[in-house]
């Protein structure tokens, strides 16, 4: 048994979404429903059951869940005792922040990482910082470095990694808003 197609049940029984799966396992809609297909074939009964509005487990995948998890735990173990019998952590990470919280903290954070864990695969995805913890509650993601909201959904463990400061960067020139700048003597009105 192939066990990219196990990876990739276990991310179409995670998400019950082709599109959302096949970006999980970065291959194309088509490559995940083939490989699925195949795997069905080779396990011989359905392991979902899909129409063009819902994919859903049989009572079949859902026990296979454990089969799936299982095997594919047991190789990454014996791949990291035959390659090296040490103790080396093994696995992948994947991470999202937006491209400037890649520059301010990701690079001490990964410099670490890679000097204690080598063998950890690390992938990286960048976008819109208010999208974060949605990708890490979908499952899209490991991580994320974001701005700690002010009510922290209970699945996510926020951990404080440093400060950015919030600077507003004006106009030197004589406009309206150097004005009402200038012409305050208490803090301004940013709303």
């Amino acid at each position: 048994m192939d066990h990219k197609h196990l990876k990739y049940f276990l991310a179409l029984a995670k998400t019950l979404h082709f599109a959302r799966a096949s970006e999980l396992c970065h291959v194309s809609a088509p490559t995940l429903s083939r490989n699925i297909k195949h795997l069905e074939e080779e396990v011989g009964v359905a392991l979902f059951m899909r129409d063009n509005r819902s994919v859903k487990l049989t009572k079949e995948g859902e026990s296979f869940i454990d089969y799936a998890t299982a095997t594919l735990a047991n190789w990454q173990r014996f791949k990291a005792n035959v390659k090296e019998p040490q103790q080396h952590i093994y696995g992948k990470v994947s991470i999202y922040c937006s491209v400037t919280a890649s520059y301010s903290f990701l690079h001490q954070i990964l410099e670490q990482l890679r000097a204690q864990h080598q063998y950890i695969e690390i992938t990286l995805n960048t976008g819109d910082p208010a999208l974060a913890i949605n990708r890490v509650l979908d499952g899209h993601e490991s991580m994320a470095i974001a701005a700690k909201p002010a009510k922290l959904p209970a699945q996510i463990a926020f951990v404080d990694i440093g400060h950015s400061p919030l600077v507003l960067i004006g106009p030197k020139v004589q406009c309206t808003i150097t004005e009402k700048l200038t012409s305050c003597s208490e803090e301004p009105d940013y709303s």
